[in-house]
C-alpha cells in the first residue's frame, strides 16, 4: 500500500508538471448570439447630445448645433493618414487618423533580453488596436469572419505632432459620413498604464471595438504561458488558445467584466464602464481577435496596456487583477506572492527571497515531515517480518492482510505515514510553483553568479543538474520498502526530473533545489536518531 502510494504521488507530480509544460487548457463556453432586435428594443439609453467643440492636442474646431447624424461639421473622410504621437512617462503611443486607432504602443521601462524594445501593439498589425467594426449584414452564425472592420476616416487638427503627456492629456477624433457621427476621446495619464476611452456614437448600432491582432508574442521565452484572448465573465476566466480552429465567431454574453489579449507578463485589456456588453471571439486570416460590443450612445471604457503587475492592476478597481492567473490554488498562491514581495523588500534579491520563503513554508510542515520520515524508517525495520508473513500466507490473502495489520498495530506503524506529508504539501507546492511561474517581478531579476534572470532557464544548466543530484541523494537516504527492481525503476525519477527541469525558469529550479536540501538535512537527522522502540520488538511473536 505504501509503495503504491509513493509511486502514485511521484507520477502525479510528474504528470501535472508535464501537463503544465505542454498544454494550456482552453475553458470555452460556447453561447448562442444574443437576439439583436430585442437588445436594441430594450436599450433606452438616449443618443448623445450635440457635440461640444472638438479638441485635439489642445486646439479646437468649431461645431454647429444641428444634429450630428444629418449635418456633419467635419470633413467627410480624410483619405491621407495622419499620425499623432503621445509620449507618456511609461510608454509611447502612436494614434492614427485612419480609424482613430492605436497604431503602435511601445513600453519604456521594459525591454527584451536582447535589449530590443517591446511593442505591445505593433505598427504592422493586420488589425490595429481599437479598430471599430460592425457585424456583416445578413451574415450567418457559421460565417468564418462575421465582422467587417470599417475603414473609417477621422480628422484631427494636429498633423503628425507629438504630445508630451506628463500629466493628463486628451486627444479627440471625429468622424461624420452617411448619417453616422462618431466622436472618440482618448485621455492619457502621465504616470499610469491606464488610458480612458469615450465613444459618442450616432448611426452605428451596434458596433464592436477590438484589441486588434498581433499582440506582443513572447512565447519563445515564456514557459507555461497562455498567449491569446482571455475574457472575464462574472468571475470565470475564459482562455482561448491562439491556434484554436474556428468556423464561426464565438459570442460571450452576460456580465462581461473585461476582454483582453495576453502573454506571460503583459496584457492589453478593455474594461467596459457604462453598461453590460457582449464580447466576441473570431478569426481573420488566421489571426485570433477579441472584441467588445457597444451601442448607439455614450460608451466609456478603460484601456490598459502594460505589465501584469498585481498591485498596479488591483488599484484600478475593475477586477483586472484576475488577468494574473495564479491557478487552481490561488487562495494559497496570493498570500505566498505577497510574502515573496514583502521579503524582497528587505532582502533586495529575489533569489535569496525565494530561499527564505522556502524555509518559512517548510517550518509548519517540519513536525509532520519528521513523523512521516520516522514512519518510513519503522516500515523498513519491519520489512523482513512483512516478507515472512507474505511468504507463509501467500495462499490465504485474507489471513495475510489481517496479520500484516496486526504487525502494524504491534509496532505502532502507519503504512500511509510516509505519504501523508507529501500529499499535504502538494497544494502549497503547486501554489508557489504558479507564483514563481507568472510573477513579472522575477522577469530580468538576477540571483548571483551566472543566474542573471530568474524567469529564464539556467543558461549553463548548472542548477537543474545540482537539483537532480540532490534528488538522487534524497532518494538514497529515504527508507523504502520497495523490492530491488522497483527501487531501481524509481531511481530513474531524478534523471527524468533533471531533463524536464532543464527548460524551467531558474526561480522554480532554485525553489525545488532548496526544498531538496532541506529534506536531505531533515532525513539525515532522522536516520541518525536512535529508534525509540527497543530492538526486541522487531522479532516475530
Amino acid at each position: 500500500m505504501e509503495r503504491r502510494a509513493l509511486i502514485a504521488v511521484a507520477l502525479s507530480v510528474f504528470v501535472l508538471i508535464v501537463f503544465q509544460f505542454i498544454y494550456v487548457n482552453p475553458r470555452i463556453k460556447k453561447m448562442p448570439p444574443p437576439p439583436q432586435r430585442q437588445a436594441a428594443k430594450n436599450d433606452k439609453t438616449p443618443s448623445p447630445a450635440t457635440p461640444s467643440p472638438t479638441t485635439a492636442a489642445g486646439t479646437t474646431t468649431p461645431t454647429t448645433q444641428s444634429s450630428p447624424s444629418t449635418s456633419p461639421t467635419t470633413p467627410v473622410v480624410s483619405e491621407e493618414e495622419k499620425l499623432l504621437t503621445v509620449q507618456s512617462q511609461l510608454y509611447t503611443v502612436v494614434l492614427s487618423s485612419r480609424g482613430g486607432v492605436i497604431k503602435s504602443l511601445k513600453l519604456k521601462d521594459y525591454k527584451e533580453s536582447t535589449n530590443k524594445e517591446i511593442f505591445l501593439f505593433k505598427t504592422d498589425a493586420l488589425v490595429p488596436a481599437m479598430t471599430l467594426g460592425t457585424r456583416e449584414q445578413g451574415a450567418s452564425t457559421s460565417a468564418i469572419n462575421p465582422i467587417t472592420l470599417l475603414p473609417f476616416g477621422f480628422t484631427t487638427t494636429s498633423e503628425g505632432g507629438i504630445i508630451n503627456a506628463t500629466d493628463t492629456k486628451t486627444v479627440v477624433f471625429e468622424f461624420a459620413k452617411d448619417n453616422r457621427h462618431i466622436r472618440r476621446t482618448y485621455t492619457f495619464h502621465g504616470n499610469s498604464y491606464k488610458i480612458d476611452l469615450k465613444d459618442e456614437v450616432n448611426g452605428l448600432d451596434p458596433y464592436y471595438i477590438t484589441l486588434g491582432s498581433d499582440f506582443y508574442d513572447d512565447s519563445a521565452v515564456s514557459y507555461g504561458a497562455h498567449l491569446g484572448p482571455v475574457i472575464l465573465q462574472d468571475m470565470d476566466r475564459i482562455e482561448i488558445n491562439a491556434d484554436k480552429k474556428m468556423d464561426a465567431a464565438l459570442p460571450y454574453t452576460g456580465n462581461i467584466k473585461w476582454i483582453a489579449t495576453e502573454n506571460k507578463y503583459f496584457v492589453g485589456a478593455i474594461v467596459p464602464l457604462t453598461r453590460p456588453v457582449e464580447s466576441l471571439i473570431w478569426k481573420k486570416d488566421e489571426k485570433m481577435l477579441v472584441g467588445i460590443k457597444g451601442s448607439q450612445a455614450v460608451n466609456e471604457y478603460l484601456l490598459y496596456a502594460g505589465p501584469k503587475k498585481f498591485d498596479i492592476l488591483k488599484t484600478l478597481n475593475v477586477s483586472l487583477e484576475h488577468v494574473v492567473d495564479f491557478g487552481f490554488f490561488s487562495f494559497i498562491a496570493r498570500p505566498l506572492f505577497w510574502a515573496l514581495l514583502y521579503i524582497d523588500g528587505f532582502v533586495g534579491n529575489y533569489g535569496w527571497s525565494i530561499i527564505l520563503l522556502t524555509l518559512l513554508i517548510r517550518i509548519p510542515f517540519l513536525p509532520l515531515i519528521s513523523k512521516g520520515q520516522r514512519s518510513m524508517k519503522k516500515l523498513q525495520k519491519i520489512q523482513p517480518l512483512m516478507n515472512d508473513l507474505r511468504e507463509r500466507n501467500k495462499k490465504d490473502p485474507q489471513k495475510m492482510q489481517r496479520e500484516i495489520m496486526e504487525l502494524y498495530k504491534k509496532h505502532k506503524v502507519n503504512p500511509m505515514g510516509g505519504c501523508l506529508p507529501i500529499l499535504i504539501q502538494i497544494p502549497v507546492f503547486f501554489a508557489l510553483y504558479k507564483v514563481l511561474l507568472v510573477a513579472i517581478e522575477l522577469r530580468g531579476a538576477p540571483f548571483m553568479f551566472w543566474v542573471h534572470d530568474l524567469s529564464s532557464k539556467d543558461p549553463y544548466y548548472i542548477l537543474p543538474i545540482i537539483m537532480g543530484i540532490t534528488m538522487l541523494i534524497q532518494q538514497k537516504m529515504t527508507p523504502t520498502t520497495m523490492d530491488p527492481l522497483q527501487n531501481k525503476i524509481m531511481m530513474f525519477m531524478p534523471v527524468v526530473f533533471t531533463f524536464m527541469f532543464l527548460s524551467f525558469p531558474s526561480g522554480l529550479v532554485l525553489y525545488w533545489l532548496v526544498s531538496n536540501i532541506l529534506s536531505i538535512i531533515q532525513q539525515f537527522y532522522i536516520n541518525k536518531t536512535p529508534d525509540q522502540q527497543p530492538p526486541a520488538l522487531l522479532s516475530p511473536s
